[in-house]
């Protein structure tokens, strides 16, 4: 997490409030700060956190905290909870939010509980959807934790990145979309993209900017024309 997400990891989650809190800056400088004054970076964060195991592999895709599970596939049979988790999201945009002369904040944040397994499949079906012949599998670390996520993989396959964790059995539980290298990319990805959605039914869900996409509209989730 950065400076302001972490202070708030720390502090802000306590039900008793501190009278001030003590933080060092990027140069040095001692701060003292008014935990009602914290503001957040970003309006939503996953609760569940992956279990790391003490090895780091060569090639490991790395992520910051903030970005565990923030655009991820999930099964269409959790509509549900997807509408619950975007409305106390969106309660974060329109009661919690901070605009300032050039930037956008917020004063609180909600942390999604809901899903604690988003999708049932095989590592070898996850493959063969997003998958090519220079397909390359690493693991994940994340920022500011020591070692890697037990279980976890990340694939690299032309030019776009996916990340998530499996089981023992080699079942996939958590699956997410990281990005792309470029443009170009994302269209030749589209395809893939959609017929994994289609054929699994699921969706791929953004959820800080609150977007839900399936295969009809994955193109215009990647805001890409038809190359011509």
């Amino acid at each position: 997490m950065g400076l302001i997400a972490g202070l708030f990891s720390l502090f802000g989650c306590n039900n008793q409030k501190e009278s001030k809190i003590i933080a060092t800056d990027s140069s040095g400088n001692v701060q003292t700060i008014n935990p009602n004054e914290l503001l957040m970076t970003i309006p939503t964060i996953e609760n569940t956190f992956p279990d790391f195991e003490n090895k780091t592999d060569s090639n490991n895709l790395n992520i910051l905290e903030d970005d565990w599970r923030q655009i991820e596939f999930i099964s269409k049979d959790q509509k549900t909870s997807i509408d619950q988790e975007i409305d106390s999201i969106t309660y974060i945009f329109e009661h919690e939010m901070h605009q300032g002369k050039d930037y956008s904040a917020f004063k609180n944040l909600y942390v999604r509980r809901l899903i604690t397994k988003p999708i049932s499949l095989s590592f070898e079906k996850v493959k063969n959807y997003l998958g090519d012949a220079k397909i390359e599998i690493a693991g994940i670390t994340v920022n500011g934790n020591g070692g890697q996520i037990k279980n976890g993989f990340s694939i690299s396959s032309e030019g776009l990145s996916y990340y998530g964790v499996k089981d023992d059995n080699n079942n996939v539980s958590v699956l997410c979309f990281y990005g792309a290298d470029t443009d170009k990319d994302l269209v030749r990805s589209i395809a893939k993209v959609s017929k994994l959605l289609a054929t699994e039914k699921l969706y791929l869900v953004d959820w800080i900017h609150r977007k839900v996409v399936d295969e009809k509209n994955i193109k215009d989730f990647f805001k890409l024309n038809d190359p011509k």
